[in-house]
């Protein structure tokens, strides 16, 4: 399958890179395709990884992921070309962070109020794709092949259509999640979203950034 990854950070680039070793082939859509560490990701597998702009990679993929930072997500879509979203598999990885960082008890802050969400905005933006909330609440270390000495991780993932759900959770098995559990609809993203800002304040009181959330059925 081609994928789309808009955002050339560490998290579009960790996840192009681990979908690309599952067999996909990858665009990063990016507003500087000459950025250094652009040119090494693409050095690791000049079969498997293109680099281009947001509209070339959300043309490319077969599947979109969406790894921006927030305060540009709506730009972002906007330059990639509303249209080029058709009918395809959306998968939000955003925060609706504001962008201040965190306070003095490591609490992160959301742009959004009312009970809004990432995920919910995404597919307003986008009626006629099919969004599917994952990986915002784990970080870059551990979205592929997740490995914690105190067991398996679980990804949590929300959105409308059961077989874009079931799409994304077999790319996520594949990507060595062994625990996705399905919350529902896209308006479950505003409690999927909720974890961030636990990770964030775990992260921040303790110094430690390699925790993950597990579901415990038994």
């Amino acid at each position: 399958m081609r994928v789309g990854i808009l955002g050339s950070g560490v998290v579009g680039r960790t996840l192009a890179s681990g979908l690309s070793r599952i067999g996909h082939h990858v665009m990063i859509g990016t507003r500087d395709i000459q950025k250094e560490e652009l040119e090494a990701w693409l050095e690791q597998d000049r079969e498997k990884h293109k680099l281009g702009s947001f509209k070339e990679a959300s043309i490319f993929g077969d599947l979109i992921v969406l790894c921006t930072q927030w305060t540009g997500t709506k730009n972002v879509i906007e330059q990639a070309g509303i249209w080029n979203f058709k009918k395809k598999v959306v998968v939000d990885v955003t925060n609706p962070l504001d962008g201040k960082g965190p306070d003095d008890q490591g609490r992160v802050h959301f742009a959004l109020h009312n009970n809004a969400s990432a995920g919910e905005q995404v597919q307003a933006w986008l009626p006629d794709s099919h969004v599917v909330k994952a990986l915002n609440c784990v970080g870059n270390i551990h979205m592929v092949q997740p490995q914690l000495e105190e067991g398996d991780p679980t990804m949590f993932i929300a959105g409308n259509d059961d077989l874009a759900k079931k799409a994304v959770a077999d790319i996520l098995q594949h990507l060595g999640w062994r625990d996705v559990a399905d919350m529902g609809k896209i308006d479950m993203s505003r409690d999927i979203e909720a974890l961030c800002v636990l990770w964030w304040a775990y992260g921040f009181r303790t110094g430690v950034w390699t925790h993950a959330f597990k579901l415990l059925k038994k």
